[in-house]
This record gives C-alpha cells, sequence and structure tokens, in this order.
C-alpha cells in the first residue's frame, strides 16, 4: 500500500492461521471463518421455499415457514436435519455447477447459469458461507445482504438474517462479502459508497476526500492498491482470526493468503457508535502504517 514494493512487504510479514482453499474448480476465492468466544448470535428465519428444479415436484420441507436457527461462532443450531454445530465456516465464490452441493455439476456452465436464476442467483459466481460438521455439510448461497439460499431434499429454502448490530465482527464480515465479487475490478468511489454502511461516517469522509484530491501524474499516491485487502492483485484467501473487545473499541483480525505460503495480516479496527451498532474506523497494515495514515499523506499538498 506504499510505495515499497507491496511483494516485498508480504514477504516481511509472518502471520499464522490454517487457510483450506475450496477444491478444484469450485471456488476462486476463500475465507475460513475461526471459531472465537462471543455472545453474538444471527438468527435465520425459513421465509419460504420452491423446487430446486422448475416444475418438478418435491415434498415440503418439515418446518412451517418462521423456524428459526441461530448462527454463530459455533456453527448453526435449530431444528434438525438443517443443524450444524461445531462447523468449520468458510466464506467463498461458487461458480454456478457448484451451488447446492453440485446439484447441477453435470450441465454445462450456461444451463447451471440459467438453473441459478430462476431462484434467484444473479451471475457466474456466487457469494457462500460453507458450514461443515461432524454429521453434514451446507452450502448458505447469498442472494441479497440478509437472505441465504440453502437445498434440502431438492427444495430451496430461503432463509432471512435478522439483525447482529452487537457482533464487532459483522461489519468486517459483511464487509468482505460485499467486497469479495469486486475484487480484481477498479477500487473506485462507488464501490465505497456501496461499502459504506459498514464503514465509520469519518472513514467514509476520509474516502470521499481522498477521491476528491487533484491528480499528480508523476507522483504514485501511498494507497495504490486495495486497501481493505492490502494486495494489488485478488487474494487466495481471507481467515477470520481472533478479535478482541473493550467497551466501545473492538479489533478484528484477518490474515490474507496471497499464495505461494505467504500471507499478511490485518487488523480491523472498529467503534461502536451510539445506536449501538459497529462500523470499521481504520485498518492496521502493520509496520507502523495504517489506512487512514495513507490517506492523510496523500492529502498533504
Amino acid at each position: 500500500m506504499t510505495n515499497t514494493p507491496w511483494l516485498s512487504r508480504i514477504m516481511r510479514r509472518c502471520a499464522t492461521g490454517n487457510v483450506r482453499i475450496a477444491a478444484a474448480g469450485l471456488g476462486v476465492f476463500v475465507m475460513t471463518q475461526v471459531a472465537v468466544p462471543g455472545t453474538w448470535a444471527a438468527t435465520l428465519t425459513l421465509a419460504g421455499s420452491q423446487p430446486l428444479v422448475a416444475g418438478v415436484a418435491v415434498a415440503p420441507p418439515p418446518w412451517p415457514a418462521g423456524t428459526q436457527w441461530t448462527l454463530d461462532a459455533r456453527g448453526l443450531r435449530g431444528p434438525a436435519p438443517l443443524a450444524c454445530p461445531n462447523a468449520r465456516q468458510q466464506i467463498l465464490l461458487v461458480p454456478a455447477q457448484g451451488l447446492f452441493q453440485g446439484a447441477w455439476s453435470a450441465e454445462d456452465a450456461d444451463a447451471a447459469i440459467k438453473r441459478a436464476a430462476d431462484v434467484g442467483l444473479k451471475g457466474a459466481e456466487s457469494v457462500t458461507l460453507r458450514l461443515d460438521c461432524a454429521n453434514a455439510n451446507f452450502d448458505l448461497h447469498r442472494v441479497a445482504p440478509r437472505r441465504w439460499l440453502t437445498a434440502l431434499d431438492g427444495r430451496v429454502l430461503v432463509l432471512r438474517q435478522g439483525p447482529d448490530a452487537e457482533d464487532p465482527q459483522a461489519p468486517v464480515r459483511e464487509l468482505l462479502l460485499q467486497h469479495l465479487p469486486e475484487l480484481g475490478s477498479p477500487f473506485d468511489a462507488a464501490r465505497v459508497e456501496r461499502l459504506r454502511p459498514w464503514l465509520a461516517p469519518s472513514l467514509s469522509e476520509a474516502f470521499r476526500r481522498w477521491f476528491g484530491r487533484p491528480a499528480r501524474p508523476d507522483e504514485a499516491p501511498q494507497l495504490n492498491g486495495d486497501p481493505f485487502t492490502d494486495t494489488q492483485e485478488p487474494p487466495l484467501a481471507l481467515v477470520l482470526g481472533e478479535r478482541w473487545r473493550h467497551g466501545a473499541l473492538a479489533t478484528q483480525v484477518v490474515l490474507v493468503d496471497i499464495g505461494g505460503g505467504r500471507q499478511h495480516r490485518l487488523t480491523y479496527r472498529l467503534q461502536r457508535a451510539d445506536d449501538g451498532a459497529w462500523r470499521i474506523n481504520d485498518i492496521d497494515y502493520g509496520e507502523g502504517v495504517s489506512l487512514r495514515q495513507l490517506i492523510r499523506k496523500d492529502l498533504q499538498p
């Protein structure tokens, strides 16, 4: 992120973490969520269902609309068989042929994309929360910021996610879920605007000023890559690591895997607003460098 070559910065860093890459062709980008102690839990509510394949008659789900599950760092808890305790959680991009545990893997890519669109999943890939536990594994495909799809016995279940303002990890997780499909495209003001719900107002304002600064054609900016992953190219994986909370302040560690056994460590710094919601206030890149520091340097006359 500074004028020091990014690769040399990464090679000087040391980080630890267990990163697992999605199997052969089923994921380009993976974020493994490490379970950490905490009281946060999101509620997933069954909002409806439909056949996995249009026109094919299948039995209704075994629970009525309004049935609820609890999702937290320990996994998914609630009525069986849609329960996954002590789960390993990954966030990844899954191509259409791999959706719903590969339900359309035998079809060509175009046909699978059309089937995915029929159930509300647009595009060639979908952001997915994968839960692996002793009794089963489930894929929750993100169709909207707080709506997920999963499949059970030939039906697509629509799950609505309740608010999680008590979780200081939530804005980091949600920002990366939103940001993940856009990695590789230019970083611009429009993207920051889309991420604004998870940013502290003062950080959003700092970005606004940064994008409005006078051009300096002969001088590379200090902020010269993706500020949320500190990379020039899309990383292979992100690991949500340890978190810390004290009163209205919190930190969330993210380990960024760029391949070849190389990782670097980011520390997201969060602040709790008067309304109880947590917002990202800064990102510490290590070596005494932070996001706000780089923005301030670029804004200097």
